[in-house]
């Protein structure tokens, strides 16, 4: 019983300890805005033909937004899905887009730099999260 009472008394006494060095100052990412996702879904891109044999990729994208830009680009959601898309599909007729030779890092450039087209200095990064060919 005094062992179970010798635990409680300094626990309590940690806890008062705690609260007494006062408030913690602020985290410096505290103060920053939180990130804003905007996802976009999924698209499905024919590609060509090859051997006779008909392909696709699903593709699906998440903008990664300036947070004060965020509301901009939801109200222009559309335009941006239908830039996406004839990017996608321009990429897939020039080859940039095929199996196990696909560089993400230029496809999510390219979608970048035509999304900044629509709403300059509004999306920080284009994430790829799901890519499938079929």
């Amino acid at each position: 019983m005094m062992r179970y009472a010798r635990r409680s008394v300094c626990a309590v006494l940690a806890v008062a300890a705690a609260l007494a060095s006062g408030p913690r100052p602020a985290r410096a990412e505290d103060d920053s805005p939180r990130p804003a996702y905007i996802a976009l879904g999924e698209f499905t891109i024919n590609l060509p033909m090859k051997d006779g044999m008909m392909s696709y990729a699903i593709i699906s994208i998440t903008i990664d937004a300036v947070p004060t830009a965020a509301s901009d680009l939801r109200a222009v959601e559309p335009r941006i899905k239908e830039t996406v898309m004839r990017r996608l599909m321009a990429m897939a007729d020039s080859g940039v887009l095929q199996p196990q030779h696909t560089d993400l890092v230029a496809v999510k450039e390219a979608l970048a730099s035509s999304i900044s087209q629509i709403l300059p200095n509004s999306v920080r990064d284009v994430l790829i999260v799901r890519l499938l060919y079929g």
